[in-house]
């Protein structure tokens, strides 16, 4: 027998439960990390890796795992889709989620928090492809998603425009009836929530006049917002490519 294993550091967590289990399994097969390794033709540390609860393994692993010791693999699909959910998802800063966030329905959509979440569904139901695979997709059909635009978008900290949004559901596999439903809940959001449309000349205006007024009160937490979230729509519009025109028609800032 080898070394006892470390203890999960959050087994309560999605991640944990899921690394519980595949040491469960392992545990009632009667196997040692360099058996199963032989049987399953993965790495004795990779086995040990998906089990230890730091990170979450693929797909392929824990079904390896989880056939070669005769587990239930409905069971295995659904703990692994929970930890790579949060895992890609995160949590409120001071709050903790026990479930998941309901499922948005594009005809009460009334916010791009909103939509940010059903970007995270979609996601999850392509089965958590990386930024870079969905860059690749956009790529092959003849459209742009730069994984650094996406990652800032997803963590809502640079805007959500329609082509991307386009570009996203398309290569996350959802349906072209679907997608006309979530085009229009992005044109029924920016229109009531946006009344202008928002771009980096939108964001620089309004950082020069937290600038003038900062004597009056403004905090330097505000202007630091501000400032953040001007930096990274300049870095979208960008990635963009140098033939975006901005929201309003009006050419990018120069960086």
């Amino acid at each position: 027998m080898g070394r006892q294993e470390n203890p999960v550091e959050a087994p309560g967590t999605a991640l944990g439960r899921l690394a519980l289990w595949l040491r469960e399994q392992r545990d009632h097969a009667g196997l040692t990390y360099r058996q199963l390794a032989i049987l399953t033709n993965y790495h004795p540390t990779t086995l040990q890796r998906a089990a230890a609860g730091c990170s979450v393994p693929s797909w392929r692993v824990v079904e390896a795992v989880t056939r070669e010791c005769g587990g239930d693999l409905k069971t295995a699909r659904r703990k692994w889709v929970q930890a790579n959910y949060w895992n890609h998802v995160p949590s409120p800063s001071g709050a903790r989620r026990l479930r998941p966030p309901r499922r948005v329905d594009p005809q009460q959509v009334d916010s791009f928090a909103d939509l940010r979440l059903a970007m995270h569904e979609m996601r999850r139901k392509a089965d958590w492809p990386s930024l870079r695979e969905l860059d690749r997709r956009a790529r092959d059909r003849g459209r742009r998603l730069p994984s650094s635009t996406l990652a800032l978008v997803l963590k809502g900290e640079a805007p959500l425009r329609k082509p991307v949004f386009l570009a996203y559901m398309e290569v996350c596999g959802v349906r072209e009836a679907r997608r006309a439903q979530w085009a229009a809940a992005w044109d029924r959001t920016n229109n009531t929530r946006n009344p202008v449309p928002v771009n980096s000349r939108t964001f620089q205006s309004e950082f020069a006049r937290a600038m003038q007024s900062s004597s009056a009160g403004t905090s330097t937490d505000i202007l630091f917002r501000l400032w953040v979230t001007l930096r990274n729509s300049l870095a979208a519009e960008r990635d963009e490519g140098p033939g975006y025109q901005g929201t309003d028609g009006n050419p990018p800032v120069p960086v």
